[in-house]
């Protein structure tokens, strides 16, 4: 079987009960990796019996619990491959996710970072495929990442040249660590995104990038590391649209966390720093921002309830992974173990 010159990273913590999607989804690719090294960082939930199962097709190497980013970073010191993947342990990928963005790279040498766009997990079926994945690529530029983050990290794949010249994840970020990676990736390499759904995202309850309190500290860092190394360059509009989407980002974090006080407030800093509307592809509706806060300041009069989350709502499961299951027996042969 062929298989793509790629190892794929999968850091996780106390996710028994979802990682498994994630590492056969990796798997079952129509191009499968070279190499698959899942990192536990000090799970308590008996993960590694959970993973037993899968022999010498993961390398699965234990670490005492040491965050994130120090996961990610262990398996990229463990890749023997010239591609680097990162996929999340509650997130999945399209069947056919790596032979698509391994074109891409074939027919551009000096692409650096390639992501995809997202669909949401679990889901019932895949998406169906283009022929040619390069008329759906996107060019990623430093000005657009410095406003906000477009790729999602567990759809990335990176040239591990790009990664020995900008290094790994900062370890002592508590969130938006990826954020801050992508910045430096893009000031060295071409960034781009391929416009199709091939990332699955679960909505986990208590996730990081939900938690006010680790959110702001993090983005606010990130900005402030770019003025004090000039990295701005006399672009000051840039800079305090940056700034505003920053507070915009709370915003929306604090409301997901009950917190309409603090949403109102960070909703009137963003429009504060920068008054003008945003481009469409940086909002999902247009004048989010004075829709949001209009919201907020309802809820705080209790003219509006909160949205009732997923209750009453269908819940799909995973069934389009099922069917690659059945028919994985003779698809997966052994992968060699770096543990």
């Amino acid at each position: 079987m062929n298989r793509a010159p790629l190892t794929v990273v999968i850091p996780t913590y106390n996710r028994r009960h979802v990682v498994r999607d994630a590492i056969d989804s990796v798997l079952l690719q129509t191009l499968p990796p070279a190499q698959v090294v899942v990192i536990d960082d000090g799970s308590r939930d008996n993960t590694a019996g959970a993973l037993r199962s899968y022999g010498g097709r993961i390398s699965y190497v234990y670490q005492p619990n040491a965050g994130l980013s120090a996961a990610r970073n262990h398996g990229i010191r463990l890749a023997t491959q010239p591609f680097v993947g990162f996929l999340d342990d509650d997130d999945v990928w399209h069947p056919h996710m790596v032979e698509l963005q391994m074109e891409c790279f074939r027919r551009d040498p000096q692409l650096g970072l390639l992501g995809a766009e997202r669909f949401d997990w679990p889901c019932r079926e895949f998406a169906p495929v283009v022929e040619d994945p390069t008329t759906r690529l996107r060019a990623v530029t430093w000005e657009q990442l410095v406003v906000r983050t477009l790729i999602q990290v567990s759809s990335v794949i990176v040239r591990r040249e790009v990664l020995e010249r900008v290094g790994g994840f900062d370890e002592t970020m508590k969130s938006s660590e990826d954020r801050e990676w992508f910045l430096r990736v893009a000031e060295v390499a071409r960034v781009a995104e391929l416009r199709l759904p091939l990332c699955g995202y679960r909505d986990t309850p208590g996730s990081m990038c939900k938690d006010p309190a680790a959110r702001e500290p993090a983005m606010r860092q990130i900005l402030q590391r770019l003025d004090q190394k000039g990295a701005w360059r006399g672009r000051w509009l840039l800079r305090r649209k940056a700034y505003s989407y920053m507070h915009h980002t709370c915003s929306v974090v604090h409301a997901w966390a009950g917190d309409h006080v603090g949403a109102v407030r960070q909703g009137l800093k963003s429009l504060a720093a920068y008054p003008l509307p945003y481009r469409r592809d940086e909002v999902n509706m247009p004048l989010a921002r004075p829709k949001r806060l209009a919201v907020n300041l309802l809820r705080l009069a209790r003219l509006k309830r909160r949205d009732g989350g997923s209750a009453g709502k269908p819940n799909p499961t995973g069934d389009a992974l099922q069917a690659l299951r059945r028919t994985s027996a003779e698809r997966m042969p052994s992968l060699p173990s770096v543990a």
